[in-house]
């Protein structure tokens, strides 16, 4: 029987907006990423976005005050250009010089996140910035995910081919991977909520404070801490 591949590039329901543009990303993370780009770059510049979604993102750092070329591998917008990060063809807009690039919510779906690193090392200059941001598997509602059914939250079956969530990546493998690339003074933090509501929120929050209590805490710097974000600077 021929096996049938799936696409990986899908994105989350979008849960929210920004300016009409769908956010594919839990809540809070678009404005966390903000934060931490604004603290990266206190004067300004000139911004790679990979993985854009829909753009919403990217119009949050522009309406910022960044100069941001946003990519993604099916862009829903003609003033988004078209990047396959497993495969990626670099243009005059792509290739740079930039002053930081943002990929929040796009490991996970890429097949060779340590080549993506190292592909994205080589539009920067030495000093230059790096974010990125995924899926924080060592949350306790991922570990308790992961002690039941096998698979942190977000990911598993119901999430391999749709939204495309196909590589797990804990801190301390993110942050190696970004070392090997050619980065240092990285720096971990966490941010960003689930998308439970009504019931299942109060379950959640119910469950969280069960953890706490046995001693598993989360680690948050922002909402519930539900990614972890690393930022870094190219050596």
């Amino acid at each position: 029987m021929a096996v049938t591949e799936h696409r990986s590039g899908q994105r989350t329901t979008a849960v929210t907006s920004y300016r009409g543009h769908g956010i594919h990303a839990a809540p809070g993370v678009h404005e966390y990423a903000v934060e931490l780009v604004r603290a990266a770059l206190p004067e300004g510049g000139r911004i790679l976005e990979v993985g854009s979604g829909c753009g919403a993102l990217a119009l949050r750092l522009r309406d910022a005050g960044f100069d941001v070329v946003p990519t993604d591998l099916d862009p829903p917008h003609d003033w988004i250009h078209r990047l396959d990060l497993d495969d990626p063809q670099w243009t005059d807009d792509t290739r740079g010089p930039f002053d930081m690039v943002v990929c929040v919510e796009t490991l996970e779906h890429v097949e060779n996140p340590r080549q993506v690193l190292r592909a994205i090392r080589s539009l920067l200059r030495a000093g230059d910035r790096l974010l990125v941001s995924t899926p924080n598997i060592t949350h306790p509602h991922s570990r308790l995910k992961m002690f039941f059914k096998g698979a942190p939250y977000i990911f598993g079956p119901g999430f391999y081919h749709s939204p495309g969530h196909i590589t797990i990546l804990p801190e301390w493998m993110l942050t190696e991977h970004i070392r090997l690339a050619g980065f240092d003074q990285i720096e971990v933090r966490n941010g960003g909520n689930t998308f439970y509501k009504g019931l299942v929120h109060l379950g959640y929050r119910l469950e969280i404070a069960l953890l706490k209590l046995i001693g598993v805490r989360q680690r948050a710097h922002s909402g519930d801490g539900i990614c972890t974000f690393v930022t870094a600077t190219a050596s």
